[in-house]
């Protein structure tokens, strides 16, 4: 349903309202036949459990922090999300469809090692195409937002599960270990973005901390890895 400045979406019995304007067709296409992050919320409905405490980074419209919050209880999901021009609609479809108590972060995720308080964040159409990475491309917008640095995020909010979709950004963070906190990880991985050598080290970093593949076969790259039991 649209009304001008913004449309609607019911997904997995969540209503999400999005700005008509961070919207392309692909996009709206997958929102209206519920294919919107259709393997990232069977993976969190399989392996999450009540007790978890999830991290979701790149919250887009926010239906896996939604997801998640059904699970483990709002209070123990803290989404992070750097498009500023979907902040207000994002808080407002967290609210509407996990209440009060899951927690927004507004900026990018970036390496502990990251040097400043903000980064660069490439906007381009519709939300889901926002990204560190790429610096040139038709109706590319550059805007600076806060820089969020991973390993304080994980320590602070003592998070034992990590959901992540970042356009790319992943690669700077999971070749890096983990916390042994973590015993679940969900990912978006983007080689067309960095290559599959680098896609190849994350598989092997994340195999090498003890994490296993939860979820063999796939037809796109969208991974759970578990650890510890």
């Amino acid at each position: 349903m649209a009304d001008g400045e913004f449309e609607t979406f019911e997904i997995d019995g969540a209503e999400l309202r999005i700005p008509s304007g961070q919207l392309n067709d692909r996009l709206r296409g997958r929102l209206k036949d519920q294919g919107y992050e259709h393997f990232e919320r069977d993976l969190a409905r399989a392996h999450l459990r009540p007790g978890d405490r999830v991290l979701d980074c790149g919250s887009g419209a926010g239906l896996v922090a939604i997801v998640a919050a059904r699970i483990v209880g709002a209070e123990n999901v803290t989404t992070v999300e750097a498009n500023p021009e979907m902040h207000d609609a994002l808080r407002r479809n967290l609210r509407r469809n996990a209440g009060e108590g899951l927690r927004l972060i507004k900026g990018a995720v970036v390496p502990d090692d990251y040097a400043g308080d903000s980064v660069t964040l490439n906007l381009r159409g519709a939300f889901w195409a926002a990204s560190l990475g790429e610096t040139k491309g038709k109706g590319m917008r550059p805007v600076e937002v806060a820089a969020k640095r991973f390993g304080r995020l994980l320590a602070k909010r003592e998070a034992t599960v990590l959901t992540m979709d970042i356009e790319g950004a992943e690669a700077a963070l999971l070749l890096a270990p983990l916390p042994a906190s973590i015993r679940l990880v969900i990912v978006e991985l983007h080689p067309n973005l960095y290559g599959e050598d680098t896609r190849d080290k994350i598989l092997a970093s994340l195999t090498a901390q003890g994490f296993r593949d939860l979820e063999a076969r796939r037809t796109e790259e969208v991974y759970a890895f578990g650890r510890g039991d």
